[in-house]
Order: C-alpha cells, then structure tokens, then sequence
C-alpha cells in the first residue's frame, strides 16, 4: 500500500488561510502606492483617502521629487512585507511544533475511542469551516476596512507624536498573517486526526505557495469582478468540503458505536463485505469504492464520500448544505438586497430609500 503523503482537505484549509492573508497584504501594498503616488484628481475619489492628514500631505507634496516618494514608497512597502513574513515564520514555528506534539505524544488519548475523537475535530471542523466559507464571501469587500485603517494610522498625530504609528505597517500584517496562521493550525489539526503525520506537510507548502501566487496575481492583474468570482468558486470548494467533514463526523460516531458491539479489531480488516458494517440504519453499501484505496481517498477527503452511508451521515450532509443556503438567504435579506416574503430589512429600507433620492436628484437635474 503507497505511503499517503498528501491530504487534499489540508491543501484547500491551509489554502484559504494564506490566500486571505495575502489578499490583505496585497490591499496595503497597493493603498501604500496609492497614498504615496496618488494625484488629487485620483484620491478626490476616495473620501476615506482624500479627507485624511496623510493623503493631503501626499498630495500637497508635488514638490517632492519621483526618487524621494519612491524611497518612501519602498520603505513602507518594506515594512509590510516584513511584518508578513515575521508573522508567517511565528505561525509556522507554533503550528510545527503543535503538529509535532499532536502526532508523538497526543496518540494516546484516542486509542481506546479513536473514532469519537475523529467524529469531534471533524465536527468543529466543519462548522468552523461553515463560518470562514460564509466569512470568505465578504472578502473582496475587505479593502474599505483596510483602507480606513491603514489611512487612521497615517495620521499626523501617530505618524509624529506616537511609535506606534511609525509601527503599524509592520503590525497590521504581522497579527493578521499570525492570526490566519494560528486559524489554519487549528483547522489543520481537526481536519488531520485518523491521517497519518506524513500527509501534513507536503499540501500544507504546496497551499501556501498556491496561495502566495494567488495573492501576487490578484495584487498586480485581477479586478474586483474577477475578484468575487474566484471568491465565490473557492468558498464554494471550501463548503464541499465542511459538507464532508459534517457528514464524516457523524459516520465515525455510528461507526464507534458499531465497534464497541464487534470489536474495534473489526476496522483492521480492510475488509468492504458483510460484516464489515452495520447494517441497522444503513442507506447503502458498495462492496467497491472503499475510501481506503485507489482515488476514492480523495473524494473521502474533499466530499466525505463512504462507501457505506448511513441515515446519520447522509441526513448531516443534507441539513449541512440547508444550514448554508439558510444563512446565506438570512445575510443577503439583512443586507437589503433582497425581501423575504414581502418583508425588507432595515438596510433594505435604506437602500430602497437612498435609489429615490437618487432619482429624484437625478429628475431635478434633468429639468435644470
């Protein structure tokens, strides 16, 4: 049997953790170019930019020659990727030696209830996948956030008066690529247990140099269109895969209980035929397609795919995605782009009332 040395479901975790800490990175790098060498014409149309002290010195400094905005441009530019990459180097320390601990000394806690500790990380697993999912959505709209941040930091009295600001290029990106960092260690150590040790490392530097070349594209070439949708085709990857460790989670639970009846000598059979499973509750069994060989690993570790289903794992599956579709109908009805029933929200309500005004702003022009 060939050694597993690359865990799929580690690959997209670790994968979405450093793409939304380099679509943030990427949001400063370019509000830094756009501070430094934005015209008035160009930054008038950003009020969070144009009404600050920073902006206004930037602008107000024409006389500053090309060489002496680019060093200040690069010295800044610097200070972020620093901080980066003093984050990523701290997340990576404390998530290797997390690992490490979890796979020599932690074996022990689930040998006697190996598939319940299984069923429990899966399942905070999945419902915390359920929320960054839903979370990476938003993302794209994440540069206002930033932009009034990083343009707050840049105020006369932080940039002059205090240390913190001359600092907060190197901390912004620092506690964001720690605080991605540490979420992606936590996922990864839910979504690793019953995997062997070997399956961690290879997808884990494979996501975050996927996803360090994802974020450099997005910085230099992809519009904000291009943006959401690959947004969206990533959360939706991401869900499958909450979807499956939903459903998996409560298969290892039916299957724990299974073997305190037969023993759990019964798992080590590698066997597909009867006996292997419990046929009370079973929806369906295939004596083929076993997760343990061939290419049905990967569909087991991106869609939770069994060969053996039970009421409990299949009924996961189906109330997983309802939860979604649910949440999801509920934001977009919060956020006022929709009406449920003949109801609208309170932002609806605004915007239906802002969309008058408009008009009628527009109506008035007209006339003139």
């Amino acid at each position: 049997m060939t050694k597993n040395l690359f865990s799929v479901t580690i690959f997209f975790v670790v994968f979405r953790e450093t793409l939304e800490a380099a679509i943030i990175v990427s949001v400063l790098l370019g509000l830094v170019n756009q501070i430094v060498y934005g015209d008035p014409g160009k930054t008038s149309k950003e009020p969070s930019l144009a009404s600050t002290p920073a902006a206004i010195q930037y602008e107000e400094s024409g006389r500053q020659d090309p060489a002496s905005r680019a060093k200040i441009a690069r010295r800044m530019k610097i200070q972020i990727l620093f901080g980066s990459l003093v984050g990523l180097v701290i997340a990576l320390a404390i998530g290797g030696a997390f690992i490490a601990v979890w796979f020599t000394q932690a074996t022990n806690l689930w040998t006697k209830a190996e598939q319940i500790w299984e069923g429990v990380f899966q399942l905070i697993a999945a419902l915390m996948i359920f929320v960054m999912g839903v979370t990476m959505l938003k993302m794209d709209r994440a540069k206002a956030t930033w932009r009034v941040k990083l343009t707050q930091a840049f105020s006369d009295n932080k940039i002059n008066r205090g240390t913190s600001g001359r600092w907060i290029l190197f901390i912004l990106p620092l506690i964001t690529v720690l605080r991605e960092g540490m979420e992606g260690v936590i996922f990864v150590g839910g979504v690793a247990v019953g995997q062997p040790a070997s399956s961690v490392p290879i997808p884990a530097i494979v996501a975050i140099l996927c996803g360090l070349v994802c974020g450099f594209l997005i910085y230099h070439f992809a519009s904000r269109s291009t943006l959401r949708i690959f947004l969206v085709v990533m959360t939706n990857l991401l869900l499958l895969v909450g979807a499956g460790l939903f459903s998996k989670a409560f298969w290892a639970f039916e299957e724990n209980v299974f073997q305190q009846i037969v023993g759990a000598s019964i798992d080590d059979t590698g066997g597909t035929g009867p006996g292997s499973y419990d046929v009370r509750g079973n929806v369906w069994h295939l004596n083929c397609c076993s997760t343990r060989t061939g290419g049905w690993q990967i569909f087991n570790g991106i869609l939770g795919w069994q060969n053996s289903a039970t009421i409990g794992s299949v009924l996961a599956y189906v109330f997983y995605w309802l939860a979604v579709i649910v949440t999801l109908v509920f934001l977009k009805f919060k956020e006022g782009r929709m009406t449920l029933f003949g109801h609208e929200s309170a932002a609806g309500k605004r915007r239906r009332e802002a969309r008058v005004r408009s008009s009628h702003a527009v109506g008035a022009d007209s006339e003139k």
